[in-house]
């Protein structure tokens, strides 16, 4: 069958690293997973081995009809749609684990889809570019979307996988990340779209001192608990949820 660029399928082939990956996924044999674009199925099959029940959500009608064919008699459902259209109260993600070796070219998208629409799953498990990877972690120096996953999640990665492991064979190595939702920050989930304007301006130039954004939304005269002449990218969130409640206050 070939496969739609457009959609970005590089599908993993790889069983050593399809294996690693169902093992890593900590799931029980009691739990209900939920599996973003399955593709050919390689993940969906050792998945159904391993849990009590599976729901796979793929935008490609022709592997969609497949698998439903296929797991016919397994506890096993298909959505042939786009995640990223689908109505998420039509699925319960309650307590479920997410799993999927997401297209690069939307996987932001989809991680973002799932935390600002607070759903209580389990944890999720996903396969992405190495070079989106590392901007998430907290590890690494401060990026807005790092930022923005910290008010909902801990993001943690746990192993590279090769190019040489997919097919077709991608141009840059995958990581497999683990999401696992917190409420440290609830409340200051309200002032969400506040604080996505506030790290816009601070990282539209995250190698100049944060000094420079703080002039663009008319703080700079303000006292701070962190040094004005640090960088956005060595700010940590609680240093952004200052900047977040200065601003508020002068709107």
């Amino acid at each position: 069958m070939k496969l739609k660029k457009s959609l970005g399928q590089n599908f993993l082939k790889d069983s050593f690293f399809l294996e690693k990956i169902v093992q890593s996924s900590q799931i029980q044999k009691l739990d209900d997973v939920i599996e973003i674009g399955p593709g050919d199925g390689a993940l969906t099959e050792l998945i159904l081995k391993k849990s009590n029940s599976l729901i796979a959500i793929e935008i490609d009608q022709r592997f969609s009809e497949k698998l439903k064919e296929r797991h016919i008699d397994d506890n096993f459902q298909i959505h042939n749609t786009d995640f990223l259209k689908i109505n998420l109260n039509e699925i319960n993600f309650e307590d479920k684990v997410v799993m999927g070796n997401l297209p690069y070219n939307v996987s932001s998208q989809i991680i973002f889809r799932l935390l600002e629409s607070e759903l209580k799953f389990k944890h999720c498990v996903f396969l992405i570019q190495k070079e989106l990877a590392n901007r998430f972690l907290t590890n690494q120096k401060a990026t807005k979307i790092s930022i923005q996953c910290q008010l909902f999640c801990d993001i943690e990665p746990l192993f590279d996988i090769p190019p040489d492991a997919f097919e077709p064979k991608p141009k840059v190595t995958s990581t497999l990340i683990k999401i696992t939702p917190h409420d440290r920050h609830a409340n200051f989930r309200p002032k969400y779209n506040l604080l996505q304007e506030v790290l816009s301006v601070c990282f539209a130039n995250p190698r100049k001192k944060i000094s420079s954004a703080l002039k663009k939304i008319d703080l700079f005269d303000e006292s701070f608990s962190f040094d004005l002449n640090k960088r956005p990218e060595e700010l940590e969130i609680n240093n952004f949820f200052e900047i977040l409640n200065l601003y508020e206050n002068k709107l």
